[in-house]
């Protein structure tokens, strides 16, 4: 109130001085309280489980608060630090209260909670295990989704109405990871696992083989598809590596492209791979297995010891096709079935008639089918049978034309040529003798695309066919045999036959000619250094009875060409021959016949007793006898990168060819490890549970302000 009156000063302050102030403190002290424990602190519900006192030093303590703070420096304020780990010596039940909603008691206890449930008990993690439960369903339909669209060779863009699909039939997919840009994600996440096995493989291996060759993708871009082959425990493997785009398809190119796959995707290069690199397969092109500057004598500059091996499926074709251009008859029905084949693919009159003559003829087969092409023998064998089974169709319809009034001069002239051959008895004679032939070359050219097939049963298999081929000169095949019993007085299905039988002399100079071909390109003389093999690799090749001295001589000759090989893989050569004995007397004791032995089996039951025996098989495994899988691969680039696909790059095209010819089917697939390795790769969190976004606000006001933009045009106009 001073304020309010003028000129009147408040009273002053009466200040102590210091000897007064010492004297009213010494009589606080004396009348204070003097405060004590409460006993009955200890059995207090928000103490008792913690409380604990000390009477010789009178201070109070937290135990929980205290087995967190053992860590601690003395006197720290890290995280909270309390008096109660020290000891209190304040006595009030506030100090309690207190400490009891501090921060470093309530995390101290959450811990405490948390050690003493057991695993999978507490709130959290039976929430955080609720949400991942649900994160992983959602995921493994996403994932199942993305495995089987590439599986199937489907564009990245179908991932897209699939989720929606999923969605509407209601099944939980969730509102995320549903573009194309995560199918790609996906895809490539299971590409990765997969490319993780097969490094884990390649590691755990001794021995590696390379197979390659190069063909044109739909970008009109030379493509080189690599694969790869590695034995364990007497099991080949094959598998696909890489696909590389070349600028140009020199051996240089070619060359670096591979060394570049092997580093890239199984991380060998230098010595680590020379001492793995045993074998290199391939079509046989120059590019390849040229002598000065192949790439098979491109690696042998690192690894002499390489074996360079011509793909035996590709060299039965080229002996096909040597022996061919001896026999005048065999090119005359080449160029007729190319040509019947072009008359009716490129006429949609031609073959609608065609049709309807079969079809009243009640004959389902008689469409005419190419020939050539990359299994020539394969696609002649097709066409033969076609060109029989439909022959009374073809020749009714092509009598129908020739003799048509509204035909064009064009086709009468052709359909009268074709009708000439096919009532010609010689030619029609041919062609069934080709049947026969192209059957039994069939036959051997599907065993040598099998997979895992083994060099040491390739002389066996030549050798069978040279048999079947020989045998068909002095008797008829089944297909001449019908035809032979089927003409009565020059008549084949009821149509008047042309021309004297087929001269002997003709068979002859085919059969010789195949002979000679095949043998000149299966020759034993090839690979000198795995012609030892054949007696130890092939159980058909052993005695029926135990020999002590059977492959002995060979397996020396093997020792000596593969030493030092062998040396840098670990084995001791030296051993080798001395362990085989005992091998043999393993194998003998355990297979009855021993011809039904396999190598897979001998290797469970003698891999403790012959351990440096069985890595030199392995070796000889690992070598690859073709590169069949090269053409498989190529058949499945060009379903992946068609036309309108034909931009996808390197590094998704080798993903793709990977899930499709190494994952499993879309039944048997289990996507857990390509979730968890999609899930640990992301730079950042991921969020399943992450809504959509939604329309930008930006975007309105853009709009707003070209609204506002247009009036004021309006307005100056």
């Amino acid at each position: 109130m001073w304020r309010f009156m003028e000129n009147v000063e408040p009273p002053k302050k009466k200040v102590k001085s210091n000897e007064e102030k010492l004297a009213t403190g010494r009589e606080y002290d004396q009348t204070k309280r003097q405060r004590s424990f409460q006993k009955s602190w200890l059995a207090h519900k928000e103490f008792k489980s913690w409380l604990r006192y000390e009477e010789s030093t009178k201070l109070m303590f937290c135990t929980v608060c205290e087995s967190r703070g053992e860590g601690l420096p003395r006197g720290s304020t890290i995280s909270g630090r309390t008096e109660f780990i020290e000891g209190c010596a304040s006595l009030r039940i506030e100090s309690l209260h207190k400490h009891v909603k501090s921060d470093f008691h309530l995390r101290s206890v959450a811990v405490q909670i948390a050690e003493e449930t057991g695993p999978g008990e507490s709130e959290a993690e039976k929430c955080i295990r609720k949400l991942n439960a649900l994160a992983i369903k959602r995921l493994n339909i996403l994932f199942r989704t993305s495995h089987a669209i590439a599986k199937q060779g489907r564009p990245f863009r179908d991932y897209t109405w699939m989720t929606e699909l999923d969605a509407k039939k209601g099944l939980d997919v969730g509102e995320t990871y549903r573009t194309r840009k995560k199918c790609r994600e996906f895809v490539d996440a299971i590409a990765e696992v997969e490319r993780q096995k097969l490094e884990k493989d390649i590691t755990e291996g001794k021995f590696l083989s390379v197979m390659c060759d190069e063909a044109t993708d739909a970008a009109v871009t030379e493509q080189l598809i690599i694969f790869v082959q590695h034995a364990k425990d007497g099991i080949v493997c094959t598998n696909f590596l890489a696909i590389q785009a070349l600028e140009r398809a020199t051996a240089a190119n070619c060359h670096a492209a591979i060394l570049r796959a092997l580093h890239e995707q199984l991380g060998l290069h230098g010595n680590q791979l020379q001492r793995r690199l045993v074998g290199f397969a391939s079509d046989g092109a120059s590019v390849m297995t040229g002598r000065r500057s192949g790439v098979a004598a491109l690696l042998k500059q690192d690894q002499p010891m390489l074996q360079s091996v011509h793909c035996i499926a590709h060299r039965l074709e080229l002996a096909i096709k040597t022996a061919a251009k001896d026999v005048t008859l065999f090119e005359k029905l080449d160029k007729f079935l190319v040509n019947i084949f072009l008359f009716y693919h490129n006429s949609t009159l031609n073959r609608g008639l065609l049709r309807r003559t079969a079809e009243a003829m009640n004959i389902t087969r008689f469409i005419p089918t190419r020939t050539g092409g990359t299994r020539w023998i394969g696609h002649t064998q097709t066409a033969l049978g076609n060109l029989l089974a439909g022959y009374a169709a073809i020749t009714q319809h092509l009598l129908e034309i020739k003799d048509h009034n509204k035909t064009s001069a064009d086709t009468k002239g052709k359909s009268a040529g074709f009708l000439k051959l096919l009532l010609s008895r010689p030619f029609l004679e041919f062609i069934h003798l080709m049947v026969d032939v192209s059957n039994i070359l069939s036959r051997l050219s599907l065993t040598f695309q099998k997979k895992n097939l083994e060099f040491s049963a390739v002389p066996a298999l030549v050798d069978n066919t040279l048999s079947s081929l020989q045998k068909l000169l002095t008797r008829q095949g089944p297909s001449l045999r019908r035809f032979t019993q089927s003409t009565v007085d020059g008549r084949f299905q009821e149509r008047e036959l042309t021309g004297e039988p087929l001269e002997e002399a003709v068979c002859g100079r085919l059969i010789a000619s195949l002979v000679e071909c095949i043998q000149s390109r299966f020759s034993p003389e090839d690979h000198p250094q795995l012609k030892p093999s054949l007696a130890i690799m092939d159980f058909k090749a052993w005695p029926i009875e135990a020999e002590e001295d059977h492959g002995d001589d060979e397996l020396a000759m093997l020792v000596d060409a593969f030493r030092p090989t062998l040396e840098a893989a670990g084995v001791d050569p030296d051993l080798v021959e001395m362990e085989w004995t005992g091998l043999k007397r393993t194998v003998y004791a355990n297979f009855d016949p021993v011809s039904e032995a396999s190598w897979s089996q001998v290797s469970r039951k003698a891999k403790n007793d012959a351990p440096n025996m069985l890595t030199l098989v392995d070796l000889l495994l690992t070598i690859p006898v073709h590169s069949v899988e090269c053409e498989c691969g190529f058949s499945q680039m060009k379903r992946i990168k068609s036309d309108w696909r034909n931009q996808l790059s390197d590094i998704a095209l080798t993903s793709l060819l990977r899930v499709v010819l190494q994952s499993p089917s879309v039944g048997e697939f289990d996507p857990t490890a390509a979730i968890h390795h999609w899930n640990s790769a992301a730079r950042r969190a991921r969020r399943p549970f992450q809504p959509p976004y939604g329309e930008r606000e930006q975007v309105e006001s853009e709009e707003v302000e070209s609204e506002e933009e247009q009036d004021s045009d309006e307005n100056e106009e």
